[in-house]
């Protein structure tokens, strides 16, 4: 039986630091969270709107101007090689401002997607459960990179299948090689590979057994 899920809301903690939650619902939970490499992966939690900035902003000339489109890079990532279905994935989007100077990335949700696909074809996406109207400032926000810095976006994801209206599907994921693909905006990563195992198979009771529960039955009776 299928099931829709809630649509997601985030909030945006601005001075350097953006943290975006996605709560869809009871089987995929989704935490985007901005960070400096060194940091530790964002919990799975709701962020709050108080948060203190963790480190100061460029000022004057160096945060004054967008970064040109070729100076930004995008990398995918995923936190294991295999998943088996239903299990709880980390994909990572890779944000990486190679200009030689300081600028503004847009980094809201509007422009951030992740997208599995499985024989070049897209099997799972972000957009299926995304609502651009209820993050309000998240989907439109900016950042300023240093020179030569990288961001992150963590996403976690459940492997678990739903259409294009956010329903979950009957049919789990087949087992085999998939491919994750983030992309900022009309900029898209490079794929990277992972697996998702084979379903364990429903056992069916033989003719044999099924006989010997028939002829149980039969001489209870």
């Amino acid at each position: 039986m299928d099931a829709v899920y809630r649509r997601r809301r985030m909030t945006v903690a601005v001075l350097g630091l953006i943290i975006l939650a996605v709560v869809v619902g009871a089987t995929i939970v989704i935490v985007q969270a901005l960070r400096s490499p060194s940091e530790d992966p964002a919990p799975v939690a709701e962020p709050t709107e108080t948060a203190e900035p963790t480190a100061p902003m460029p000022t004057g000339d160096d945060a004054s101007g967008a970064c040109p489109t070729e100076a930004v890079t995008v990398g995918a990532a995923t936190n294991e090689k295999s998943y088996d279905p239903g299990a709880s994935a980390t994909l990572e989007l890779i944000v990486t401002n190679t200009h030689d100077a300081a600028c503004r990335i847009a980094v809201g949700t509007s422009e951030q997607t992740f997208t599995v696909r499985k024989d070049g074809e897209t099997v799972w996406s972000s957009e299926y459960c995304a609502d651009p109207e209820a993050d309000g400032d998240a989907a439109e926000a900016e950042v300023v990179f240093a020179a030569g810095s990288e961001k992150r976006a963590a996403l976690k994801w459940t492997v678990e299948p739903v259409d294009k209206n956010c329903n979950r599907m009957a049919e789990g994921f087949e087992g085999g090689k998939y491919e994750l693909v983030t992309s900022l905006g009309e900029t898209e990563s490079e794929p990277v590979e992972f697996e998702i195992t084979a379903p364990e198979p429903t056992e069916e009771p033989s003719e044999e057994s099924a006989e010997e529960e028939s002829a149980e039955e039969d001489s209870g009776e």
